[in-house]
């Protein structure tokens, strides 16, 4: 499917946000925000490990290859408020503050879309970690292993690290 038909078919407009998985054992979603047609181009932007580019169709079409689109998340607000919501995604083009915890895709589309950076997928993992870490810390502590027990302890503050990282910024 080329560019053109992947925009109509998925009826894609200003702002949505289009989630990607990667084809084999795709754990996490990938964004990327569409700007519209700029200069006769389909034109879409991304934060990804680079920052905050501009994403040529050549690389679309190349992202296509090993990702799958597995939905459209819609832009929430009106529809007279896209245009601040593509202006909010230019106006960060060119950042390459990249980080998976505190600045990922996910915090860039939700930027777009609500004007606050914020990622589920980070708090869902410091969770996982925090509990995980627990967990092994209690096996640890009860068979007396004192490596896991310590392994333990740092996998959870890491996961509350993550958690308070994201819950700080709103």
């Amino acid at each position: 499917m080329n560019i053109n038909q992947f925009i109509t078919s998925l009826n894609v407009k200003p702002a949505d946000a289009i989630v990607m998985q990667k084809k084999f054992f795709g754990m996490l979603d990938h964004y990327v925000i569409y700007l519209g047609q700029i200069n006769r181009s389909h034109t879409f932007v991304a934060n990804y490990t680079q920052g905050v580019r501009v994403i040529s169709n050549h690389e679309i079409t190349q992202f296509l290859q090993n990702y799958v689109p597995t939905k459209v998340d819609r832009f929430p607000g009106r529809p007279n408020e896209r245009g601040a919501a593509v202006q909010r995604a230019k106006s960060l083009i060119g950042q390459r503050a990249y980080d998976f915890i505190a600045n990922n895709c996910e915090h860039f589309k939700n930027f777009v879309h609500k004007g606050i950076a914020s990622s589920t997928q980070v708090e869902k993992a410091g969770a996982g970690l925090a509990v995980g870490g627990i967990a092994l810390a209690a096996i640890g502590a009860k068979s007396e292993s004192t490596g896991a027990t310590v392994a333990g302890i740092a996998l959870a503050a890491l996961g509350l690290i993550a958690i308070a990282a994201e819950n700080s910024d709103n």
